[in-house]
């Protein structure tokens, strides 16, 4: 069983049972803002359907079960149970339309294809394998994640540099290792 409302332009309320839980929603949007505020209460199973007051500038829902009546006061953005309500007589009764339950149908998941190796003129990359390859240099990661760097440049100026150099010979910026 699931319950609807609407508050006011900018505030709607849903009501379910889910169990012996009923679940309250509360949603609230303005403007470039939306807000949901959800509370759970153990009310036990419903005898009748919900019903919702307007309570000065408040709501009050009222859940009737085989244990007794709970009640829900809806203010603003806040939801909260109280003991009771003095007379629902004195109370405009608030119209909750019937709406249908979330399915709870689970959906099949196929396993993703690998992701094939690409190419692109002297580059290669391949993710299964985690290597990839640009011109003479070559990069891969196995279990001991291990690289591969057969010639070196200088990562400020763009020069090359012999293996063993640990300071550009150009510009004099400090070489990676």
């Amino acid at each position: 069983m699931a319950y609807a409302a609407i508050l006011s332009s900018t505030q709607q309320l849903a009501i379910a049972l889910s169990g012996t839980q009923t679940q309250i929603t509360l949603m609230i949007s303005n403007p470039g803002q939306q807000q949901s505020l959800s509370s759970s209460f153990s009310t036990g199973k419903w005898i009748s359907p919900p019903k919702l007051f307007k309570v000065g500038a408040s709501f009050v829902l009222q859940i009737d079960t085989e244990s007794g009546s709970h009640y829900v006061q809806i203010q603003q953005n806040s939801i909260s149970t109280i003991d009771a309500l003095s007379s629902t007589d004195d109370y405009p009764l608030v119209k909750l339309q019937d709406i249908p339950e979330p399915s709870q149908k689970s959906v099949e998941v196929k396993p993703m294809q690998p992701i094939q190796p690409m190419k692109m003129g002297d580059m290669s990359m391949d993710l299964n394998s985690m290597s990839m390859q640009m011109g003479k240099m070559a990069m891969s990661l196995s279990n001991q994640a291990k690289t591969t760097v057969t010639e070196q440049f200088c990562s400020q100026c763009g020069i090359k540099a012999k293996a063993s150099d640990r300071f550009c010979r150009s510009c004099g910026h400090e070489l990676n290792k």
